[in-house]
């Protein structure tokens, strides 16, 4: 099966998913733009003859910093504030991370619809061999 064929597939699939999700929630006219955004970006993905997976890996990374060193004292209590200061560290990294993956998504999803033309074009007329 060609790239082009399963792109055209699993890009139905996640058009369905938000489509049913869209029903479901009443947000009809919402889901539709997401749908069609939606196969873009997994089509666009599924091809990768674009810039589209990179980039949403590298906004993705920007999540992911290093949080610093913690100065504490050997007794009890500095060894619980330790361990929760490096609890909400831990959880700050994470939702940073999460915040620049939504925003990955979210450039994904728009610049998908400018760029799916171009990548399927470019794969009708180079087939696989890119």
């Amino acid at each position: 099966m060609s790239l082009r064929n399963k792109s055209f597939i699993w890009g139905c699939v996640a058009a369905a998913i938000l489509l049913v999700i869209g029903i479901v929630t009443g947000n009809i006219a919402v889901f539709a733009i997401l749908a069609v955004t939606g196969f873009t970006l997994v089509s666009c993905l599924i091809l990768d003859n674009n810039f589209l997976g990179e980039m949403i890996v590298e906004i993705f990374s920007w999540g992911f910093v290093r949080m610093p060193g913690v100065i504490f004292t050997l007794d009890l209590d500095g060894i619980i504030w330790l361990l929760t200061v490096k609890l909400l560290f831990w959880i700050l990294g994470l939702v940073l991370a999460l915040v620049a993956g939504l925003l990955a998504i979210a450039l994904g999803l728009v610049l998908s619809v400018f760029v799916y033309p171009f990548a399927l074009v470019k794969n009708i007329r180079h087939g696989e061999e890119i």
